[in-house]
């Protein structure tokens, strides 16, 4: 183990300036020729202001804006609040005479302050909840005013922050997402978080023109608003403005998803016909699946039955094809085809009776946990695992190419994986992956995992759980699991990473003498096993791995 139990580092002050000012410079340095005017302006206008005035903006950029009262503004390393304003809003990047909606000033103010402000137009409704007053003041006020304006100067300044999305903008130039943020820096300085120093190749961007840029933020935004939407109208508006197909590739996927989330929110309310449009512009999963249940819906069994089969014959991942074996004989009863069912799986299953336990402060303890229990011995220890064990193994197995530099798979210095990762082309762009299955051959494999666990540890990786994974149970888990079940589960987790990294039995009671050892599923009272856990059985089961499901029953 190295460096695992370093302490914290002290954040300066105005730690968050230089993370800023690093996103600002990188983001430069990559994307200036993709900037528009304004953003440019901007990062100009930024640079010419003082220390403080710097420190002020991005404070007010991380916190729920964009509108800001003075009198809740405090930060000890900022001297001045009032002149840092003043010289931001010289600056135009920040207003104080910004037009605001009742609705952008409601969110500012507590119930007193509305009642203080508006009484006269709420007269019999102080016992009202501040929504209420809202709504109220809402069929009287419909037009935007400024601050002062609104408040007549009874509550002090307020500043108004418009250059936002310029802010994100940025940040997504630098993260390559929108689920990243500053924080990633703050987890880093703080020693809770650390990344592979991987190399981001300065010629190949996430991002090659502004119209991808603009339409990622497209993408985003009308996903946003289909989880916000309450309507079927709602959702039809949201679809017409889907872009057209796409040839990047990565924006492509993501408007792909779109369109499934989208078919699938009408598919529910009952708008069959756009829905299966939208599922036919998508070629990701779920997509054909939804297409033939529509299709049967519909009575439409010849085409359901075609449909089908070339699912079948071309499954993008094992889910597809167990669901399009799960519906084949009913279509094909359907379609008076003769069908041959495939065998089921032969599933070794036991029955556990266990008394109910609970912890020290009384609390029930977890079914997984009282079989646990019951089966770990110092002979046979057994250990809740799941999924965290065997997805260490393999992270840990994987880590040369995971983390190898190829185009497009890396935009900032905060992966834990590279972009690409859960795509189906992933192993495809790795043709080194060959060299680690040949550590299987030459016996080498466990040694190769050794060294990445005592060489990388702590670094983020996507798969790998450091606080679960000792040194004690690493070993024990080479020692006990043959090289080749090892192998046919990595090859099982690298075929469909994203979908196979769940499902994996709860428990894992391994046997040093023997060196052998089982994987137990644990289902408690009425429990039943799921798609992705039925798999992992059936592919178990091929390869003679040993693996067992126990039910429970209270005594």
């Amino acid at each position: 183990m190295t460096e695992s139990n370093k302490p914290a580092t002290e954040l300066a002050p105005d730690y968050y300036l230089h993370n800023f000012r690093f996103m600002v410079d990188w983001v430069w340095q990559r994307y200036a020729d993709l900037l528009t005017a304004q953003e440019k302006e901007f990062i100009q206008a930024f640079y010419q202001v003082d220390h403080d005035a710097q420190c002020l903006l991005v404070r007010l950029s991380s916190r729920k804006g964009p509108l800001f009262r003075a009198d809740k503004l405090s930060y000890p390393e900022i001297a001045s609040i009032e002149l840092s304003a003043q010289e931001l809003v010289a600056q135009d990047l920040l207003s104080n005479d910004a037009l605001i909606t009742l609705q952008e000033l409601a969110k500012v103010l507590t119930k007193p302050e509305l009642l203080q402000l508006f009484g006269e137009h709420l007269k019999g409704l102080k016992q009202a909840r501040k929504e209420v007053l809202v709504e109220a003041l809402a069929e009287k006020f419909n037009g935007a005013q400024t601050w002062a304006e609104w408040t007549n100067h009874h509550l002090g300044d307020a500043y108004y922050l418009h250059n936002q999305s310029i802010i994100s903008t940025l940040l997504l130039l630098f993260f390559g997402n929108v689920h990243q943020d500053l924080t990633e820096f703050v987890l880093q300085d703080l020693g809770l978080f650390r990344y592979e120093n991987y190399t981001i190749d300065p010629l190949h961007r996430t991002f090659n023109s502004r119209e991808e840029i603009e339409t990622y933020q497209q993408l985003v935004k009308l996903r946003d608003d289909v989880e916000v939407a309450e309507s079927l109208d709602e959702l039809i508006h949201i679809a017409e403005q889907l872009p057209p197909s796409i040839e990047h590739e990565k924006l492509q996927r993501r408007r792909a998803k779109l369109c499934n989330h989208i078919a699938y929110e009408l598919e529910r309310l009952g708008e069959i016909e756009i829905a299966f449009q939208l599922y036919q512009q998508s070629h990701l999963p779920p997509s054909r699946e939804r297409q033939i249940r529509l299709l049967e819906k519909q009575a439409r069994y010849s085409e359901a039955w075609n449909l089908l089969n070339d699912l079948i014959e071309t499954p993008l991942n094992e889910h597809e094809l167990q669901i399009a074996e799960r519906m084949s004989p009913r279509i094909a009863k359907k379609l008076g085809i003769p069908f041959n069912k495939q065998n089921s799986i032969s599933i070794n299953e036991k029955i556990m009776e266990l008394p109910k336990l609970s912890d020290d402060q009384g609390n029930m303890l977890r079914v997984e946990e009282v079989a646990r229990q019951s089966l770990h011995s110092t002979d046979a220890p057994c250990v809740y695992a799941e999924n965290a064990l065997l997805l260490s193994l393999f992270g840990l197995w994987l880590w040369p190419e995971m983390f190898r530099s190829i185009e497009g798979a890396f935009a900032n210095p905060f992966q834990s994986a590279p972009l690409d990762f859960y795509q189906e082309n992933f192993a495809i762009n790795r043709p080194q992956i060959s060299k680690l299955w040949q550590l299987f051959e030459n016996g080498d494999y466990a040694q190769a995992i050794r060294n990445a666990w005592q060489k990388k540890w702590g670094i983020s990786n996507h798969l790998v759980h450091w606080n679960f994974l000792t040194n004690d149970l690493l070993e024990l888990a080479l020692q006990t699991i043959p090289a080749a079940h090892l192998k046919a589960i990595f090859e099982r987790i690298l075929f469909d990473i994203k979908m196979n990294r769940s499902g994996l039995p709860d428990l894992i009671q391994f046997f040093p003498a023997e060196k052998t050892y089982r994987l137990i599923e644990v289902k408690g009272p009425g429990d039943r096993l799921q798609d992705n856990q039925l798999r992992w059985l059936a592919y178990f089961a091929k390869h003679n791995i040993p693996a067992e499901v126990h039910y429970v029953r209270w005594q």
